[in-house]
């Protein structure tokens, strides 16, 4: 664990801290002119200017979020109606704020200003899914959004404008942090909500409040709370919630640390601790991806690039160019940004550090990532042990991703589109969520079990070396008690060519057992082999020496929860005798 965030630095300290920089921004690069003229140049590059040709109209009529389609959560537990009005109406405030930053000619004073307007008339900030929270991750974003729009621009906004939005900020962010009757959970909890909520309201109160010592009596207690969700993650950097969450909770962990840093001149520094757990953490979107935008998806994850602005303030406190490799960018080895503070942030250097072609294993979080003979033809597995009682958990212990050319041959599915199913009791009814979803057993017509006590534990050998490279996860304890006395899953990959070999122990002689393979691809069955994408380019899976019998089941409805339109297909083998000590094993190449 890291040492409390501001252990030694008093409420009084801070203030002190803040006062001696009280002149300084934490954001000085949206108000630099040269700053701004070159990201005037890397939005026409990237899309931007053109977006905002194209799109910024401000005569349009303000999206409003409809009483209807705010309670159609309550209703019916779908998300998808609520959230699209309010990303709809996020994305024209966005907008309306970057043509006005750039001196855009579509830009419209007015038009900002009544979006603006229009929010403050909202009865709430939080999100639909998240109604009856005083603050929630939406809210919180919205502050820190209003609070920035007023700092970067606030001197070209009418006074009664400005007024108004300071106002609302106090009421839905302010004042309900600081309500002692609400028991807001995201503020100590050790996952993504504490690092966006405490991350946002930081932000927010270093833009808008000026006096030290009323901002440090805002601001000490959740930099403090933000040391929890740093607690999150694994000793070994690990991210449990997987590399989107990554993203999402720690980028906003970034972004509060480096306004702090550049709001306090560099005397608050909370990348800094003497376990180097935070540099770990940094690291963690190297071992979690394969190719491109391609990355484990193990729990609720999905793919995706790592941010360019979390990928620069990590590179402003540690020297890490290889995290560019993992960004989105041009032909010309240039990073692709739009957001605002990126276009702000970035030289137009070019990324020359090439794409990191290392295995990888991260033993507390129980992940593995094993790299073949590079090449064309290179084969990449990744593996998870873990537990199954971690934020945004499947029940997965064992689960794995076969990756190959330039796509994945079998693959986690990630996470299921939200509703209000993905986080009630019904959970692991969804396929995504469940051990029928992933590359795993079903023993006896048992799956596995959520909770912490599902566990699985790792073990590595000659990652980085010469010849083969072996990665073994003990799953005995993965499954409900009485269900197999012993269970071990070994991948051995010897050049470019996978072997998967499942060792079970029972008490007694099992009655029924199925071994699953998940893939989005076609799948042909042949004789003893299965030949999963096209030939020549996909893979074939193998018996070998283990009598049995292969067929495939597409789960065509269930697969509608998931986050793509893509069909998780399960290919499966059954063998032919059961008994009371077996082994089965694969061949992929």
């Amino acid at each position: 664990m890291v040492k409390m965030l501001l252990r030694d630095v008093a409420m009084s300290d801070l203030a002190e801290i803040y006062e001696r920089n009280a002149d300084r921004s934490p954001a000085p690069y949206l108000k630099d002119a040269e700053a701004v003229e070159r990201a005037r140049g890397l939005a026409k590059k990237n899309g931007v200017w053109d977006d905002l040709s194209e799109n910024l109209d401000g005569s349009r009529e303000i999206p409003v979020l409809k009483r209807s389609a705010f309670r159609n959560y309550q209703r019916v537990g779908d998300r998808n109606l609520p959230q699209s009005v309010a990303g709809n109406r996020r994305r024209e405030l966005e907008r309306a704020v970057m043509a006005l930053w750039l001196g855009h000619p579509n830009a419209d004073m007015d038009y900002l200003q009544d979006l603006l307007w229009a929010y403050c008339d909202d009865h709430t900030w939080v999100m639909a899914a998240h109604e009856g929270r005083a603050i929630d991750l939406g809210s919180a974003a919205l502050g820190a959004a209003f609070a920035e729009i007023l700092h970067v621009l606030g001197d070209q906004l009418e006074e009664e404008v400005v007024a108004r939005v300071s106002r609302k900020i106090e009421e839905h962010i302010f004042e309900p942090f600081w309500n002692y009757r609400h028991l807001d959970f995201w503020k100590t909890v050790r996952m993504n909500w504490n690092h966006v909520c405490n991350g946002e309201i930081i932000r927010a109160a270093l833009y808008q409040i000026e006096d030290p010592v009323v901002l440090a009596h805002m601001t000490h207690a959740a930099i403090v709370n933000l040391t929890y969700a740093i607690d999150g993650f694994t000793d070994d950097g690990g991210c449990e919630e997987g590399p989107g969450y990554w993203e999402y909770g720690f980028g906003h962990f970034l972004y509060v640390a480096y306004a702090l840093y550049l709001k306090t001149n560099g005397e608050l520094n909370l990348m800094v601790d003497e376990t180097g757990k935070i540099h770990r953490i940094c690291q963690y979107p190297l071992a979690a991806h394969i190719q491109g935008a391609l990355r484990s998806t193990f729990a609720d994850a999905s793919h995706g690039y790592t941010g360019a602005r979390s990928a620069m303030i990590v590179n402003a406190f540690f020297d890490m160019p290889e995290l560019y490799a993992l960004c989105d960018k041009h032909s010309d080895n240039t990073l692709k940004v739009r957001d605002m503070h990126s276009l702000a942030m970035y030289s137009g250097f070019e990324v020359e550090a090439e794409a990191d072609d290392r295995d990888y294993v991260l033993p507390d979080l129980g992940q593995a990532k094993l790299r073949g003979t590079p090449g064309k033809g290179q084969l990449t597995l990744m593996c998870l042990a873990g537990n199954n009682g971690v934020p945004h958990n499947h029940n997965d212990i064992g689960s794995f991703i076969v990756h190959r050319g330039d796509a994945l041959w079998l693959t986690d599915p990630g996470g299921p589109v939200y509703s209000r199913k993905t986080f009630g009791p019904d959970r692991y009814d969804i396929l995504f969520c469940n051990t029928l979803g992933h590359s795993l057993p079903v023993i006896n017509g048992q799956l596995q079990q959520p909770g912490g006590e599902y566990f699985g534990t790792l073990e590595v050998e000659n990652l980085n070396g010469e010849g083969e490279k072996r990665a073994v996860i003990d799953m005995t304890h993965a499954y409900p008690g009485g269900t197999v006395k012993s269970l071990t899953r070994t991948f051995v990959l010897d050049g470019n060519v996978l072997t998967m070999e499942d060792r079970y122990v029972f008490d007694q002689q099992p009655q029924t057992l199925e071994e699953g393979f998940i893939t989005f691809e076609d799948v042909e069955i042949d004789a003893g082999s299965v030949q999963i994408g096209p030939k020549g380019e996909g893979i074939t899976l193998s018996a070998v020496d283990t009598p049995g019998t292969f067929s495939v089941k597409r789960f065509e409805e269930e697969s509608k929860e998931g986050r793509t339109d893509e069909v998780v297909t399960r290919v499966i083998f059954t063998p032919e005798e059961l008994s009371r000590d077996f082994c089965l094993r694969f061949v992929m190449g």
